[in-house]
């Protein structure tokens, strides 16, 4: 059964025009007019996935058909929690929002429940269909208290694949045989747990910048990794880049909806630019890479001295049609020259100048 709201990435209780708002965009975004000259496998996925969109915005517009869809996905999603604990299936309130577990690489399956109940032992005590508020604990609270936990478990994810990434593909040391390195689909699946729960965490609470950077830097992470990996060599991940391609507008929905709050935020607008720059790129469609472009040229006329915005600006004229290749060496040479840039940084600037001297 094809989740609608899922389709069309609104709450479940979005209102008609946020769902209006909603299917305008992502028709905007699979238009076949912008397709034009792309591969056919993109375009192909682009057609597959504006019948889906088309489906779910025909059910989620008609009351009556809503109605019934809600009715379905309910007893779907939480018949076998209620069954268990005894729970009213119609209260939020003991919906466990916690974030998700890791799908440690792999599809979680279709019975997979996205809203577990809160088991009886950790639920709070029911007065009628509503929770009592017994504490004095300010309303606000527990959204804080969700951001901060699923953004604490994001990072650590990160942290835990950054940091033991590493250990596995060190040399063998006196006969010492290493842990096996990374197969290439546990490399490129990484990020689809943490995804999943920064994508919950952005619906949760809509009005929090640092909830929509963790989903945007996810999503650019999981794409630009797949890109990376093609160009040292695994051609064989082409089909995955064309399928994800359109996660680079997701990261630049989701960075724009950041730079909304806090407009003067240079690396933010910087991702912004480079996820502008890679769409452009891969859709043979240089208006996103004029795009991508201003928004470097914003970001370092704010910050003329950040690494990142310097960085992006390079990736942008690379892929401008012909490839400015001296001005984006140039960029990546003065992240290499800036006091105190992040090591990471400057070696990524050494890389793509090594890459394109030649």
């Amino acid at each position: 059964m094809q989740d609608y709201y899922e389709t069309l990435q609104v709450h479940p209780k979005a209102d008609a025009e946020a769902i209006r708002a909603a299917y305008e965009r992502l028709h905007q975004r699979y238009a076949s007019a912008l397709l034009e000259g792309a591969a056919d496998e993109l375009r192909e996925l682009a057609r597959q996935r504006r019948e889906e969109i088309e489906r779910a915005y025909a059910v989620l517009s008609n009351p009556a058909q809503r109605a019934r869809f809600d009715q379905e996905l309910q007893q779907r999603t939480s018949n076998s929690a209620t069954e268990q604990i005894g729970l009213d299936a119609h209260d939020d309130d003991l919906i466990d929002y916690r974030p998700l577990p890791p799908a440690q690489g792999q599809e979680r399956p279709k019975s997979f429940n996205t809203q577990p109940y809160l088991p009886r032992s950790h639920a709070p005590r029911q007065s009628g269909r509503r929770v009592q508020n017994t504490s004095r604990m300010p309303v606000w609270l527990p959204t804080v208290l969700i951001v901060a936990v699923a953004t604490f478990a994001i990072v650590l994810i990160t942290l835990l694949t950054t940091v033991s990434r590493p250990q596995t593909q060190t040399a063998t040391t006196q006969g010492t045989p290493t842990a096996a390195a990374p197969s290439t689909d546990e490399t490129v699946n990484q990020f689809e747990a943490q995804i999943t729960m920064a994508r919950q965490v952005a619906l949760q609470v809509p009005d929090n910048p640092k909830a929509w950077l963790e989903l945007g830097n996810a999503l650019f992470d999981s794409t630009v990794i797949v890109r990376e990996l093609i160009d040292s060599g695994h051609t064989n991940l082409q089909s995955l880049y064309v399928e994800r391609l359109p996660r680079w507008l997701e990261a630049r929905d989701a960075y724009t909806k950041v730079l909304e709050m806090t407009p003067n935020d240079a690396i933010v607008r910087a991702d912004l630019a480079a996820a502008l720059c890679y769409y452009g790129a891969g859709v043979n469609d240089q208006s996103y890479v004029v795009q991508g472009l201003a928004e470097a040229d914003q970001a370092l006329s704010s910050a003329p001295e950040e690494g990142r915005a310097l960085l992006s600006k390079g990736v942008c004229l690379i892929l401008t049609d012909p490839p400015q290749t001296q001005a984006a060496l140039e960029q990546w040479q003065q992240v290499v020259l800036l006091p105190n840039v992040d090591t990471g940084l400057a070696q990524h600037a050494r890389q793509l100048i090594a890459t394109y001297s030649q």
